[in-house]
C-alpha cells in the first residue's frame, strides 16, 4: 500500500482513500461492528443506519491518517498543523521536569511526534504496542529508525519486558513519555472507569507510572481537521495524588479526570477515535 501512496498524485488521493475505506468497511465485519458498538454507547439515540454511516466515517478518517503518515515518512512536508490549547502547550513546553503525555488512538503518532518533539527541550519517548505481524513490525522498525533523534524515540511495550522501570527512570531524569490511555492491549493491568454512563476498562499503567515518576499527566490529542490538516489539542495537566494512605482512591480520582477529558474530546471528535474493538462494558448496541 505504501508504494501505491508514494506513486499516487495528490489529486487522486480522495478516490484512493475512499476505495480502500469501502474495502475495509465491507470486509472487516468484526472491526466495523466494534466501531458501531462504541459509537452507539457514546450516542445512545443514534439509529442503526446513522451508526453505520458513523463507522464508515471513522474508517475513512483512519485511512487518511495512514496516507498522511506515509507522505510524512518519506520527507514530504505537506501537513498543516494548528494548536488548540496553546497556553497549555506552552506550559508543557516550558516545564523542565518529567511528564506523561496521555493520549488516545486518534490521529497519528508518526506524524506528530517527530514534528513537535523539538519544541519540548527534552526527549519525547512515544510508547507503542508491537505489531502482531512480525513482518509488519520489521517494516515499521525500519521506518521509525529514520525518525529517531536526540529529541524523539519510539519504545515498544513488549510482553515480559522491563519497560515500566525504564520509563520511570526516564521521567525522573526529566524526559517526556507519551502513552495511549483509552483501551487495553494485551495482558496489562486494568482499572475501571465510567464514560458516557457506561463502564470502561482502562490501562492502569499511565497512572501508576505517574505516581512512581512523581510527575503530572497532560492530556493531548491529535485530531484530523481536513485534507492534510491536523490539530494538537492540549488539556489541563493533572496529577495522581501521592497519598500513601489511599493510593487506590488517588488513582481513581486521576482516572475520573481522564475520563472527563476523553468524554469531552470524543463528544466533539468521535469520528477520529480509531479503536476497532468494543470498549464499553454492558449491553452492546452493535449490529
Amino acid at each position: 500500500m505504501e508504494c501505491w501512496v508514494r506513486a499516487t498524485p495528490a489529486w487522486v488521493e480522495p478516490a484512493f482513500v475512499f476505495f480502500w475505506s469501502v474495502v475495509f468497511y465491507l470486509l472487516c465485519a468484526r472491526q466495523r461492528r466494534a466501531v458501531v458498538s462504541n459509537l452507539r454507547a457514546i450516542f445512545p439515540g443514534w439509529s442503526f443506519w446513522r451508526a453505520q454511516a458513523g463507522s464508515f466515517r471513522v474508517i475513512w478518517n483512519f485511512a487518511w491518517t495512514m496516507v498522511d503518515g506515509v507522505r510524512a515518512s518519506v520527507g514530504q512536508d505537506v501537513i498543516l498543523w494548528e494548536i488548540d490549547g496553546r497556553e497549555e502547550f506552552e506550559r508543557l513546553s516550558a516545564s523542565d521536569g518529567g511528564a506523561i503525555i496521555l493520549t488516545a488512538h486518534m490521529g497519528n503518532y508518526d506524524l506528530a511526534g517527530p514534528v513537535f518533539s523539538d519544541r519540548f527541550g527534552r526527549r519525547l519517548n512515544a510508547v507503542r504496542a508491537p505489531e502482531r505481524n512480525a513482518e509488519l513490525q520489521e517494516h515499521y522498525d525500519k521506518r521509525r529508525e529514520q525518525q529517531q533523534s536526540a529529541s524523539f524515540a519510539v519504545r515498544y511495550n513488549r510482553a515480559g519486558g522491563m519497560l515500566g522501570v525504564e520509563l520511570a527512570s526516564l521521567l525522573q531524569s526529566g524526559e517526556l513519555v507519551a502513552l495511549q490511555g483509552d483501551r487495553l492491549l494485551f495482558e496489562v493491568s486494568a482499572t475501571e472507569g465510567v464514560m458516557f454512563g457506561r463502564k470502561v476498562r482502562f490501562p492502569k499503567g499511565p497512572f501508576a507510572l505517574a505516581l512512581a515518576g512523581r510527575c503530572p499527566l497532560w492530556p493531548l490529542f491529535i485530531i484530523r481537521r481536513g485534507w492534510r490538516h491536523y490539530c494538537i489539542r492540549v488539556g489541563r495537566e493533572f496529577e495522581v495524588s501521592n497519598d500513601r494512605s489511599n493510593r487506590e482512591g488517588a488513582m481513581a480520582d486521576a482516572l475520573g479526570l481522564w475520563c472527563n477529558e476523553l468524554e469531552c474530546v470524543l463528544s466533539d471528535s468521535w469520528f477520529q477515535w480509531f479503536v476497532f474493538e468494543p470498549v464499553f462494558e454492558g449491553e452492546a448496541n452493535g449490529e
